[in-house]
């Protein structure tokens, strides 16, 4: 939806202030109510694997850049000038989307053309669409614009469509050993090769398709707490009989 200039730092302070003012009304324990009354009043997922989560904004664009394969960077400088090794990382994808934030995260680093995510829980995905539209809003009071097109939908991450994408995030810390193994299934089966994976708080089995990529892992912050979570980084890796 439009383009805007600037540099890397100048992006990052526009993205933060259009994040802010999106999400104002609906922080971390405002989206963990909204996922605790839906499992309440009808459980859709197995033990706590509707448990809500999220990243502090700052570390989410972090990871996201570094993920993009973005360089001549530093990762304390946000104010350094930044290139790709392509112009942008193609398609983004959260695996259990909640509240949408990773998606409009992604879409606000100006490294991706395509930023989807899917979620299950109906009344999160409801609020989500709604956080969207309020997402637009801001975008066109700061004045700039977002060249990324999104898509928030409700589903079932093992049957979401991944094979287009360049970088997929999972909130997993509440898996259980069932869907984390159904879920590493489905990103070996169907992901190409060179799909990065970012995943929290669980470990996708090295030497299978999954290889870490530049050191394999950060501890990044999380919204109203002071505890940071563990976020495994991987990379989908085929033979060329496979790929």
């Amino acid at each position: 939806r439009g383009g805007g200039g600037g540099g890397d730092g100048a992006r990052a302070v526009r993205g933060e202030d259009v994040y802010d003012a999106t999400y104002a009304m609906r922080d971390r324990d405002y989206a963990l109510d909204i996922a605790e009354r839906s499992h309440a009043t009808r459980a859709r997922a197995a033990g706590d694997e509707w448990f809500y989560g999220e990243l502090a904004y700052g570390d989410a664009r972090r990871v996201l850049r570094r993920a993009a394969r973005v360089v001549g960077w530093d990762d304390d400088d946000d104010d350094a000038e930044s290139t790709s090794t392509s112009s942008t990382a193609g398609e983004f994808v959260d695996l259990g989307s909640g509240m949408g934030k990773m998606v409009t995260c992604a879409a606000l680093t100006g490294l991706f053309v395509r930023s989807r995510g899917v979620e299950l829980l109906p009344e999160l995905h409801d609020e989500a669409s709604a956080a969207l539209e309020t997402f637009y809003e801001r975008v066109r009071d700061a004045g700039t614009s977002v060249e990324c097109s999104i898509s928030l939908s409700l589903g079932n991450l093992l049957t979401f469509d991944v094979s287009n994408a360049d970088v997929i995030y999972i909130h997993a810390t509440c898996f259980t050993p069932e869907l984390l193994n159904a879920t590493a299934m489905k990103l070996a089966n169907e992901c190409k090769s060179g799909t990065r994976v970012l995943i929290m708080s669980k470990q996708l089995p090295e030497g299978w398709v999954f290889e870490a990529f530049d050191g394999g892992y950060m501890a990044l912050a999380q919204p109203q707490t002071h505890w940071k979570l563990d976020c495994w980084m991987y990379e989908v890796r085929r033979g060329s009989s496979s790929s």
